[in-house]
């Protein structure tokens, strides 16, 4: 792998209003320093606490396990063959006798003609995505394919390791992990991408923000129960109850329900469970434990 990497040219805005509890997000940890139309994490912000590497829980990936020796990830995602991620890295040359919170830190986009092998350093980042859509508009650029090949074709191995103890799988498409599946997305009829991770018009934003939290949950037969039930357009509306079903067929459940929850509110038949904690709206069920 080459060790060059040019320093990034341009800041986000640092004016932008940040993301809400409301906005899904890929690294919990960096919400409040995440844009709000953007998406995206300064360097500054990003870089600031490059040199932690956390405690290491057993049986649970975290940032500690997640990491590839001294690189952080933000993204892995394969496509057609290729590995791509975005890293913070030490810069190379320092001393090894510096301590550990006064080494400096850079961001690097990489590609890999495998999983778990070196590859080759591209242009440099200007900033970080952190959510749905800002992330699929990197990997546009970065890649330059159509949209409809990202969301079918580019496979997350990031959210795969999130999900399996911080291991890499056994292949570079593993089963559910397409990025149209795992982000509930598609190419709306004007081109443009839509994501159902951003709230449908009309429906209420802590709803859907708690109807998420439960779809990204295994093992919830009562889900495609509710979205079939009149309750369902009652309290999410027609939009909402359309767009439940459609965010249950990407990631393949059940498309119809033989039994229907009749008027059982949503937070009755999913009660939440924050254990104390705010409600928020991130991509996949262990985003927290980074």
């Amino acid at each position: 792998m080459s060790t060059i990497a040019a320093e990034p040219t341009n800041q986000s805005n640092q004016t932008e209003r940040k993301a809400t509890a409301h906005t899904a997000v890929l690294h919990s940890g960096f919400r409040e320093d995440t844009g709000l139309q953007s998406g995206l994490i300064a360097p500054g912000d990003a870089l600031r606490l490059a040199y932690y590497a956390g405690t290491h829980y057993s049986g649970v990936t975290c940032r500690a396990t997640i990491r590839l020796a001294n690189e952080q990830p933000f993204y892995e995602v394969a496509f057609q063959g290729k590995v791509y991620r975005l890293l913070s890295r030490p810069v190379p040359g320092q001393s090894e006798s510096v301590r550990h919170d006064d080494v400096k830190y850079e961001l690097v986009r990489t590609w890999a003609p495998g999983l778990q092998c070196d590859g080759w350093f591209m242009d440099p980042p200007a900033a970080v995505p952190n959510t749905p859509r800002a992330l699929i508009m990197e990997l546009q650029t970065v890649i330059g394919v159509s949209l409809e090949d990202i969301l079918g074709k580019a496979f997350s191995i990031f959210h795969y390791r999130l999900d399996n103890n911080a291991q890499y799988p056994q292949t570079m498409e593993p089963a559910g992990y397409t990025l149209r599946e795992l982000f509930l997305a598609a190419v709306a009829a004007d081109g443009q991408l839509s994501t159902l991770y951003e709230t449908p018009k009309g429906t209420n934003v802590e709803l859907w923000t708690m109807f998420l939290r439960v779809l990204d949950q295994p093992n919830q037969p009562k889900l495609s129960d509710y979205a079939y039930s009149s309750m369902a357009v009652k309290e999410f509306g027609e939009v909402g109850a359309a767009a439940m079903r459609r965010a249950l067929m990407l990631r393949n459940r059940p498309a119809q329900s033989a039994a229907p929850l009749g008027l059982r509110p949503f937070v009755e038949a999913f009660p939440p469970n924050l254990d104390g904690t705010k409600l928020t709206r991130d991509v996949g069920r262990h985003a927290g434990t980074l």
